[in-house]
């Protein structure tokens, strides 16, 4: 039998797979809400922390070194790790991923880039997601690249509860939306997606995953990118309880 190849396109067994965890295009359901709640709301409406990684640019520069995994632009959770130093881990869960097509614009072009939700709709904008060639054989590259939304239940330190107010036994969790793209797509996308596929095909929600951050060069630019290994299953409890929210 032939060998079936993962592509970086999400398939229809990978979605079938994982359930509710993966989605394809922007997610509007909310998990069920109190009666107090009224109207059609849906995941434009609600507001979570922002997970980031500092890059030595942009407003994380003036506080944060680049490498460090920052929380709405305030808490660093952990720093780059190097041959001399051990920069920390954040332990996550995922709770949603979905996958789109963000626009390659200049960082400091003021627009703002559109977005896609599939290979479909990049070419309906008049965009591509593979390279090219122009007619001196010149590699033209593609105007949209893959990116993803991420709801992610990060662990934390019981003792700082105003970080992390959601607790479940002796623990306590926050929830955060971590959008990767560039070249953490390829090496945090891309894990999780292969883990759905791979050890957590029961759902991205029964285990976890370890990040840390590292050092890369790309045409001679050093930058912080991420490195996220398997964690830990998780038990069905708590299984269940990530799913009242997501």
């Amino acid at each position: 039998m032939a060998k079936k190849e993962l592509s970086s396109e999400i398939s229809e067994d990978i979605v079938s797979a994982a359930g509710d965890d993966i989605v394809t295009g922007t997610p509007t359901s909310l998990a069920p809400l109190g009666s107090e709640v009224v109207g059609e709301f849906g995941m434009d409406d609600v507001s979570f922390p922002r997970l980031q990684i500092a890059q030595g640019v942009g407003p994380l520069s003036d506080s944060f070194a680049k490498g460090d995994i920052v929380l709405e632009g305030e808490h660093k959770l952990a720093g780059m790790t190097t041959e001399s130093k051990d920069g920390g881990t954040v332990e996550f869960t995922v709770l949603r991923i979905t996958k789109t097509f963000e626009e390659d614009i200049p960082f400091d072009s003021g627009e703002l880039p559109r977005v896609a939700s599939t290979k479909e709709e990049v070419l309906r904008l008049g965009g591509t997601t593979e390279w090219g060639r122009d007619e001196a054989g010149e590699g033209i590259k593609p105007s949209f690249k893959p990116c993803a939304d991420a709801l992610i239940c990060i662990k934390g330190d019981a003792d700082d509860k105003s970080l992390y107010p959601y607790e479940f036994g002796d623990e306590v969790y926050t929830f955060a939306q971590w959008k990767i793209k560039g070249v953490a797509y390829t090496r945090a996308a891309k894990q999780i997606i292969t883990a759905a596929t791979m050890y957590y095909r029961s759902g991205l929600k029964t285990g976890s995953f370890i990040m840390t951050t590292e050092k890369a060069v790309f045409g001679g630019n050093t930058v912080g990118v991420p490195r996220v290994l398997r964690g830990s299953f998780h038990g069905a409890e708590f299984t269940v309880w990530l799913g009242e929210f997501a």
